[in-house]
């Protein structure tokens, strides 16, 4: 996905003639980086007003499990792919990791739901596997898109977010070497 940056470019070419390269990348590095951590900021808004309980702990068998995180840390930010010449991108993604003793894989499965399950087996008293007569509905989960709502109402302001955090920085920079 890729949208066009527009400006005016007299105010801008201004502003960038006493800057150096390595300046000039930084300043629309951050600026790419203010629109992603919007993107993250209301995906994880978006997910604690729609996911009931929250924090690190649910029953699993009887049992209380303690996670590392929670589920809405699944919203993770990439490192910037490109240099200054080239194009730059910056991945906003729900998938979670993989740590151990962590449930952000749920986000996943809370974003784009899942399709119908059928249990097939069950295990009796013994511990052993058991073939049922009939498969049992075991329900599916519907999608509920925080992600992607996320992203329609972010995406019309991104443009504004990257002038102005562009214009921030390099104001900030022009001002250091006075």
């Amino acid at each position: 996905m890729s949208s066009g940056l527009e400006c005016n470019i007299e105010e801008v070419f201004e502003k960038f003639m006493n800057l150096t390269t390595q300046e000039m990348n930084k300043a629309v590095r951050s600026g790419l980086r203010a629109g992603a951590k919007e993107l993250q900021k209301q995906t994880k808004a978006n997910a604690k007003a729609g996911i009931k309980t929250h924090g690190n702990t649910a029953y699993y068998d009887g049992k209380i499990i303690t996670y590392n995180d929670e589920v809405e840390d699944a919203v993770m930010i990439s490192k910037i792919d490109g240099d200054f010449g080239e194009e730059l991108s910056q991945k906003v993604h729900v998938m979670g990791h993989r740590k151990s003793g962590s449930q952000t894989y749920k986000f996943r499965f809370l974003e784009k739901g899942t399709k119908e399950r059928y249990a097939k087996h069950y295990r009796d008293k013994n511990g052993q596997l058991q073939s049922l007569k009939k498969p049992r509905y075991l329900g599916r989960i519907d999608g509920r898109w925080y992600f992607k709502n996320a992203q329609s109402s972010v995406l019309p302001q991104l443009q504004n977010i990257y002038m102005r955090k562009i214009d921030e920085t390099i104001n900030k920079l022009n001002n250091t070497k006075i």
